[in-house]
């Protein structure tokens, strides 16, 4: 069998050089013509003729011998040359075509064939900018074909002009008589138009592709991503709800439905995040312990507690570790205010805890203790809160927190020495600064208290120069100015203080106050102001039917 296929590569190679052989000879026996008129006329006929034969057959290494050899006598022959590019384009052979390209445009600029081989030649070697110059040329006297509209149209994509190849797809759409070439172009145009946000021409080349395709998977997905990408979020679930129509595949359906439940929980919409997340308990491929443990979530965040405290025990107790489920449960225990029983979840898990576990839990318990100690307070069960903040102390001493509250229960216990001294604990344990302007305003509030007047306008001064904008901080200031009789800076502190926080009702009725002794109408408007923001507020009502009384007399 090996020999056989040898003695056919011999003959056909034999066969092949007896052909050149008889083309060439051809060639010499026309060059001994009588006239040289006589010879270039059958010359160019002949070779023509073979030249173009040789071609269609694909024989280009052929071709090449050929037209080498009567380029060689008559350098002159355009079609020759141009047969002699095209096969060493077809050959891969791109510098030479590129060379033979450049003779022929010396001598015949306009030559649209030409230029278009040459734009391919480049394409082939990556020079892409000079391609696009060759097919711009190409473009001016080709506006109809196809061919080198989609060839613009790809490079200017490939070089990052992203504009340009928008106008030369939306002329190729035009072109295009098939529905299905069409909607490819359709597809590419809205993917060029998203990467330079123009976001309608994105949203009306995927509306045309859809409504060739209405069903296509891919189209529909990638307009809901720009859907959301611009935050419209209710037509982007009416498009998830659409493909929930058609689509079969679980792959599908699982981002469809996990898409869906995003959305949902975006929009705060947790009922619908639920029913849809019950939905991927059903679709192959779902992180079921996930959705069940965000359904518990859901739940919790519609105040339906025992939903989701139910289905988080189940899945602390499925779970091999749980560590995180369970710091969810004692979460939602801490919500529901059922302290106690957070308390046990946290050492249940403090018992097989890794150090950095265990870490985590020892400052979860101290904030525990806090909010227990707080609610305590708000009840007056003042004892019980002061035992609360100790056990606090014992997971972790340099919590600021612990001794910002101790502050306020001595504050409320009208013990103000005890009070500053605590809350200078707490400035100095809040190491980051996260709660200094309420620190400072409670330390300002019980050195008024003490009558250490300078010590109040220092921890306001403090105040003012960490938050400038805090309401409250301006509104004691005010009061400062206001006792000192400043009613100039006292006035400016007060409008402040309401810009900073139109709800700042006392630092209302204080500006109020002032105006009555030199500007009764803002007076008698801002007391209105405060009655409308709470019909309740006695001194306000007060104030305006004295004003109104005096008035009348």
């Amino acid at each position: 069998m090996t020999e056989t296929n040898i003695i056919i590569i011999v003959v056909a190679f034999v066969v092949a050089v007896i052909a050149i052989y008889i083309l060439y000879s051809i060639i010499l026996y026309q060059g001994g013509g009588n006239s040289r008129g006589e010879e270039l006329q059958l010359s160019t006929k002949n070779i023509l003729d073979q030249v173009e034969v040789l071609f269609d057959k694909k024989e280009y290494t052929l071709v090449q011998l050929l037209a080498s050899k009567y380029l060689d006598r008559v350098p002159g022959h355009i079609e020759v040359r141009i047969y002699l590019a095209k096969a060493y384009y077809e050959d891969r052979k791109y510098n030479q075509a590129i060379k033979q390209c450049s003779i022929i445009l010396k001598k015949k600029s306009s030559s649209v064939e030409t230029r278009q081989l040459l734009g391919d030649c480049y394409i082939k070697k990556q020079l892409l900018t000079k391609a696009i110059k060759e097919y711009e040329y190409v473009f001016d006297h080709k506006k109809n074909d196809k061919t080198v509209v989609k060839t613009l149209a790809e490079l200017y994509r490939q070089t990052d002009q992203p504009y340009s190849a928008i106008g030369a797809y939306e002329i190729l759409s035009d072109l295009m008589e098939l529905d299905e070439d069409v909607a490819d172009v359709q597809s590419i145009l809205a993917e060029l138009n998203e990467e330079v946000h123009d976001y309608p021409a994105a949203f009306e080349a995927y509306k045309t592709r859809l409504g060739i395709y209405p069903n296509d998977v891919n189209t529909n997905r990638k307009l809901t991503e720009l859907y959301i990408k611009i935050k419209n979020y209710p037509v982007a679930i009416e498009t998830l709800l659409y493909m929930l129509t058609f689509v079969t595949d679980a792959k599908t359906l699982l981002w469809v439905n996990e898409t869906l439940v995003a959305l949902y929980v975006e929009s705060e919409d947790y009922d619908k995040a639920i029913e849809y997340s019950e939905k991927l308990l059903d679709i192959q491929g779902s992180d079921k312990f996930k959705v069940r443990n965000d359904i518990a979530s859901y739940n919790i965040k519609l105040n339906r507690m025992g939903e989701g405290i139910a289905i988080l025990e189940d899945l602390a107790m499925m779970s091999q570790n749980g560590f995180d489920v369970t710091l969810e449960l004692a979460d939602a225990y801490i919500q529901t205010k059922e302290y106690q029983k957070a308390i046990d979840k946290y050492m249940l898990l403090l018992d097989k805890a890794t150090p950095k576990e265990a870490k985590t839990i020892n400052l979860l318990m101290c904030e525990l203790y806090i909010k227990w100690a707080v609610d305590m307070a708000e009840q007056d069960k003042l004892d019980e809160s002061y035992e609360y903040l100790k056990e606090a102390v014992q997971y972790n001493t340099l919590n600021s927190e612990i001794y910002y509250n101790v502050a306020r229960n001595y504050y409320k216990q009208k013990n103000f020495s005890g009070c500053v001294e605590s809350i200078n604990q707490a400035i100095e344990y809040d190491k980051q600064n996260e709660y200094r302007a309420k620190y400072l305003l409670l330390l300002s509030e019980a050195h008024h208290q003490l009558g250490n007047f300078f010590e109040e306008k220092k921890a306001l001064t403090d105040l003012l120069k960490f938050d400038e904008k805090n309401p409250q901080g301006l509104y004691r200031v005010g009061l400062m100015y206001a006792a000192q009789h400043d009613f100039k800076n006292a006035e400016e502190a007060f409008k402040k203080a309401i810009m900073y926080d139109p709800e700042l009702i006392q630092a209302k009725y204080n500006l109020a106050l002032l105006y009555e002794n030199n500007n009764r109408e803002k007076a008698k408007s801002l007391y209105m102001e405060i009655l409308e923001q709470d019909p309740s507020f006695e001194e306000a009502k007060n104030a305006l039917a004295d004003i109104s009384t005096s008035d009348f007399f």
